[in-house]
Formats: structure tokens, sequence, C-alpha cells
């Protein structure tokens, strides 16, 4: 029996298309057709009134996904990746390809008024999110609204606002949250495993010498001269690199994303870059 988790509300707005994300979490892992059929609920539509795209298996981040694409009559287009082993909703996005002209009498909105829409289709509010990116920008002779937000769950969104009629040409989801689990989960059996084992190899030799995540984040903080509690984080994990054990990860504060690479051993800083949300 499957479980339903609220992952987003469902509503339909006149003139505003809006998205239904919720994710099912299968016991067994999920099959073409019970990726089909995620993807359909989560975008509230019927089977009948899409043709597929495509719905294939793939490797994404080292996580075995059902890539699920497809269109409607009304000619919108959707994108879902689909964990495999749980049916969690990984990534989705959302296009209008067919946009009505704009009403030339209709008085517009403002960006206030586009982040309320952007907010209640993703089923947050204000006080939940860190916006990264309000603009307006010029998108084939159309006049739209950028906005970008991000929770503390690891949850990222982007919209496509049209500044005109207020309609969400376009939307797309990033939930970190899954990777952050998995790096802590990592982080968990490390420190089990640095406890119980009594033979090391070289390699986990090296990863017992190895600096935690939050030093890790400590190391970034201080290279760019900020606090924890100014900066929204993003993903930060472990993996190899060139034979070497790093920390990559990233955050966010006053409008500029931070990526860094710090060495697991030294704690060193060997990679970083800073550029502006509006790039």
């Amino acid at each position: 029996m499957k479980k339903r988790i609220p992952f987003f509300s469902s509503f339909l707005i006149t003139g505003i298309f809006t998205a239904a994300l919720s994710f099912t979490v299968f016991a067994a892992p999920v099959t073409e057709e019970n990726a089909k059929s995620i993807a359909l609920e989560h975008a509230g539509v019927k089977s009948e009134d899409v043709s597929f795209v495509l719905a294939e298996q793939e490797y994404e981040d080292g996580n075995l996904i059902f890539n699920v694409e497809f269109i409607t009559k009304s000619n919108d287009k959707y994108d879902y990746e689909i964990l495999v082993d749980s049916g969690v909703v990984l990534a989705a996005d959302f296009e209008k390809k067919t946009i009505p002209a704009a009403d030339k009498n209709a008085k517009g909105i403002s960006l206030e008024q586009a982040q309320d829409l952007a907010l209640k289709n993703a089923g947050l509010e204000a006080n939940q999110v860190t916006f990264l990116k309000q603009k307006t920008d010029w998108d084939d002779g159309r006049l739209i609204y950028e906005i970008e937000f991000y929770t503390n769950a690891y949850q990222k969104y982007d919209y496509d606002v049209d500044s005109q009629t207020g309609q969400i040409i376009a939307w797309d989801f990033d939930n970190d949250s899954v990777y952050a689990k998995q790096d802590a989960s990592y982080q968990n059996q490390q420190g089990k495993s640095q406890k119980t084992s009594k033979q090391q190899t070289e390699s986990s030799s090296e990863t017992n010498r190895s600096i935690s995540l939050e030093d890790a984040k400590a190391s970034a903080l201080k290279h760019a001269n900020l606090k924890n509690n100014q900066v929204t984080w993003g993903r930060v994990y472990k993996e190899y690199d060139d034979g070497r054990l790093i920390y990559k990860g990233e955050f966010y504060h006053n409008m500029l994303e931070y990526e860094f690479e710090v060495d697991a051993v030294s704690g060193a800083i060997v990679d970083w870059d800073v550029e502006s949300v509006l790039d």
C-alpha cells in the first residue's frame, strides 16, 4: 500500500496554470506505469489528455530515476524526474508552449502580485522561503517576472510569470532535500563505521581523518567572511574528486550564490566561485 504525502497544493485559477506536485512513496521500486501515474497526478491532468514523449530509466547523481515527459492537448509540456526506489519527485518543470496573446487593455500585475502567485502555486508562505531572484525580463517579446526562491528544506523553485496577464508560463522545481537526507545518512554511517570498524583500508583511514560536514561549512563561511545566520544553505556533500576527498556545496547571501570545494582532510578551500543569482 502506498502512502501519499502532500507536497504542493493543487488548484486552478482562471487564466493561471497551477501545478499539483504531491509525491508518492512506494514500498517497492516503481514501474514505468507507476512513474507515469505519479507525474500525471502531480500535474493534475488525465492520461487521455496527454501524449507521452518519454518514459525511461536513467541515473541522475547516482540515483536511478524515471525521466517522464509528456505534452497536453493544450500544448503544455511537463518533464519529471522520479526516484525509482521510492516514487519521490526529484525534479519537475512545466512550460506553456502556446501562450495566448495578451489583452492590450489589461492593467498588468505588480512584482509583489507575481510573487504571491508563485508562492500560492508552490503551496508556501513568504515566511517559509528566501527569495533569490526577483526581476523583470523580456522573453519572446513578452515582459515577464522571473522569481526564484529557496526553502530551508532544500527545495528550490523558479517561476516565469507574465507581467500583463499574471499567467504562470513556466516553473521549475528541484527537490534537493533528497540529496540532503542522503548526505546526512552518509555522515551517520561514516560516524558509526569509525566507532565500530577494527580493520580499515587506506581509503577508509583517510575518511576517518576527514573533517565533519559542519567543519567544511564553517571553512566556507570563514572564506566568505559570513556567519551561518546570514546565509541560506543549498546542498553540501562529500565525494572523491581526482583521488582527493572533498566537500562540495553551495549557499546564498544577498542575491549571490557561493559554490565551494573544501579539502575533507585539511579543511582548505580548493575551489571557489561567486556569482549573482540574476545571471
